[in-house]
């Protein structure tokens, strides 16, 4: 994920949300939330339109990451979800990610 520098907080989900990277991805998220990096922002935005493939690892893995900030009283908000991403979490039930003050789609 790379910063954002247009809003605090805002970090941008890799093309790939597979199986494939599942794994790399959380081993990098997960000092940074036991870090509580970010932590003066209420809300982790996650601009979501560059994944271009997405399956039900990854979306777990943002389920996870949710979960994960919602223990500690933050929240996360996809910005801009794919449609392979919005496809994903709708094969999985997991529509609740794309309803989190969800800004808009792209293509």
């Amino acid at each position: 994920m790379s910063a954002d520098t247009a809003a605090p907080a805002a970090l941008t989900l890799p093309g790939e949300l597979t199986i494939f990277v599942a794994a790399e991805l959380h081993s990098a998220w997960l000092p940074w939330l036991a870090s509580d990096a970010g932590k003066e922002d209420e809300v982790l935005r996650l601009d979501a339109s560059a994944v271009a493939e997405a399956d039900s690892a990854g979306v777990q893995l943002l389920m996870s990451l949710a979960n994960g900030l919602a223990r500690r009283g933050r929240s996360l908000q996809l910005m801009q979800a794919s449609n392979a991403l919005r496809s994903a979490c709708e094969h999985i039930g997991a529509t609740q990610l794309l309803d989190q003050n969800l800004l808009e789609t792209t293509p």
